[in-house]
C-alpha cells in the first residue's frame, strides 16, 4: 500500500498522453467518483478479459463478486477521505467467460483544475498466472512439510517399536553407515547409537571382509538376505556366531533408501550344540579306547577342538611325591604332545596346583602380570607346561575336577 497523497488534473483522454498510454501493456483506467470506467485503454480489456464496449460506463463492482466488490468500496474509500493512493493490492475479478483472474491494481484521487475531486486512476496487471505459480508453490511446499511430519511421525513410530524388538537391528545407510541401532543391539554387542550414529560399525573380522563385501553387492542387486550365518565381533573383542537377516527398504526413493540388518546371537546354541556332539562322540568311543592314557588323550584332544585351544591337558596328582604328570594331552603337532607328556613337577608351585589347592577354575593370558613375571622368573612360581614350551601362546584355563577321592 502507497500512502502517498498523489492527486492528479490532467485528463488521460488528452491527445499528448494517449499515444503513450495505448502502447503500454499494462491497463490503464479511469473512473468517475462513483467507480464507473470513463476512460481505460486497450491493455486494461486484456487484463479484465472484457469487450471495450462492455467496459465502458460499467462499475468496476460488476467485474468482481460481492465480497470483492465490498473490498475495493471500502480502499477507494479510503481514498476518497484520505486523499491517499495505494498500489500492489491484489483484487480477484470474474472475466467475460467466468473464469477468475487475479489482478494487481494502483489508484489514486484525481482532481480538477478547480482542486475538486472528480474520480480516481491507476494502473492494473494481470498476475493470474504468477499468482498461480506462487500458489503452486506455497502449495507444494506445504504438501512437502505434510509429508515430511508425516515421515517423521512414523519414523519415531517405527523407532518406539524397534527399540522394543528383542533382537539386534542396525539400520544403514547405502554408504555402510548407522543410523540407527537398537537397545538389543547395545546389549549384545556393546556399542551406543552415540558411538555409531554416522560411522561404520567395527564388527565385521578382518577374515570376513570379503564375505560380507559380497553380501552388500546382492543386496544392492535387490536380492534380501534372508538367513545367513557368520560371525560377528563385540565392542570387547569377543566373536560371536550370528544369524543374519538383512533388505534394503525405500524411506522415500533414491538416497533415503536404506540396510535394515536383524542379528541373532547362535553362540550359546552352537556351543551347547558342539557339545552335545563332543559327548556323543566320546561316549561311542569309550570301547575303542581300553587303554585309559589314549583315553584321556582322546578326550583332550576333542576338548581342544570345541574350545578352539592350542593345547588341552589332563594333569593328575602324585600324592606320595607331590607332583604333577600329564597323563593326557592333545596338540596339533604329535612331537609336541609327546614331549609335554615328559614333564613333571611340583604340586606347589604350578598353576595346577594352585588350582587343587583352591577347588576353583583359573583363567589367565599371556598378558597377565603373574604370568609375564613367572617367565622371566620360572621357578618362582607356577613354573608348569604353560612356561616351559615358550612357543604355546594361549590362555590359560584350568579347572578342577574331583572323581570321589582324588582330584584331578
Amino acid at each position: 500500500m502507497d500512502n502517498t497523497e498523489t492527486t492528479s488534473s490532467f485528463p488521460l483522454s488528452d491527445e499528448r498522453y494517449r499515444v503513450f498510454i495505448e502502447e503500454i501493456n499494462d491497463g490503464v483506467y479511469e473512473t468517475d467518483i462513483h467507480g464507473n470506467f470513463i476512460y481505460f485503454n486497450n491493455a486494461l480489456c486484456k487484463v479484465f478479459g472484457y469487450p471495450r464496449g462492455e467496459i465502458q460506463r460499467q462499475n468496476f463492482a460488476k467485474f468482481m463478486d460481492k465480497r470483492h466488490a465490498r473490498m475495493a468500496y471500502d480502499v477507494f474509500t479510503k481514498i476518497w477521505v484520505t486523499h491517499k493512493g495505494f498500489s500492489n493490492v491484489i483484487w480477484q475479478i470474474v472475466d467475460k467467460e467466468g473464469q477468475t483472474r487475479i489482478i494487481e491494481l494502483s489508484a489514486h484521487l484525481v482532481r480538477n483544475r478547480e482542486g475538486k475531486k472528480t474520480g480516481f486512476r491507476g494502473i492494473a496487471r494481470d498476475v493470474t498466472e504468477r499468482f498461480r505459480i506462487q500458489e503452486a508453490l506455497r502449495e507444494s511446499e506445504a504438501r512437502h512439510q505434510r509429508q515430511y511430519e508425516a515421515s517423521r511421525r512414523a519414523e519415531q513410530r517405527a523407532v518406539k517399536l524397534l527399540d522394543f524388538v528383542p533382537y539386534p537391528m542396525v539400520v544403514f545407510g547405502l554408504d555402510g553407515r548407522v543410523n540407527y541401532i537398537n537397545p538389543a543391539f547395545t546389549e549384545m554387542f556393546g556399542w551406543t547409537l552415540d558411538e555409531l550414529a554416522g560411522r561404520l560399525i567395527p564388527y565385521v573380522p578382518p577374515d570376513l571382509v570379503e564375505e560380507t563385501g559380497k553380501g552388500i553387492e546382492l543386496l544392492l542387486n535387490g536380492k534380501p538376505i534372508r538367513r545367513f550365518e557368520t560371525k560377528r565381533l563385540t565392542k570387547d573383542g569377543r566373536v560371536l556366531d550370528v544369524a543374519i537377516r538383512v533388505a534394503i527398504f525405500s524411506k522415500g526413493g533414491g538416497n533415503d533408501d536404506a540396510e535394515l540388518v536383524i542379528l541373532r546371537d547362535l553362540t550359546r546354541e552352537k556351543r551347547s550344540a558342539r557339545k552335545k556332539e563332543v559327548l556323543l562322540r566320546i561316549s561311542t568311543a569309550l570301547p575303542a579306547y581300553p587303554d585309559l592314557e589314549n583315553l584321556l588323550d582322546y578326550i583332550s584332544d576333542e576338548i581342544r577342538l570345541i574350545m578352539n585351544a592350542e593345547v588341552a591337558l589332563v594333569i593328575l596328582l602324585d600324592e606320595e611325591r607331590n607332583e604333577f604328570s600329564y597323563v593326557g594331552a592333545a596338540h596339533e603337532n604329535t612331537a609336541t604332545q609327546k614331549r609335554i607328556k615328559e614333564f613333571r613337577f611340583p604340586a606347589d608351585r604350578s598353576v595346577a596346583g594352585k588350582v587343587i589347592r583352591t577347588g576353583k577354575p583359573i583363567l589367565f593370558g599371556d598378558a597377565d602380570p603373574i604370568v609375564m613375571h613367572c617367565k622371566l622368573n620360572p621357578f618362582s612360581f607356577l613354573p608348569d607346561i604353560y612356561f616351559y614350551l615358550p612357543f604355546i601362546r594361549c590362555v590359560f584355563y584350568g579347572i578342577p575336577y574331583e572323581p570321589i577321592n582324588h582330584l584331578l
